[in-house]
């Protein structure tokens, strides 16, 4: 007997940072804790735009 193909999974929407308990710094990349209100190895302020 035929197995029902199983449902494919939609393609992965980023969340925003805050829901995942961390979030990664858009100057040096660095994965920080939620908590942290700057980049513990740059400095930089959580949320500053490279742009």
């Amino acid at each position: 007997p035929a197995r029902p193909c199983p449902p494919r999974r939609p393609k992965r929407q980023p969340k925003p940072s805050s829901d995942e308990g961390y979030w990664d710094c858009s100057v040096c990349t660095f994965r920080n804790s939620a908590e942290a209100f700057k980049c513990m190895m740059c400095d930089v302020r959580k949320g500053t735009s490279t742009r």
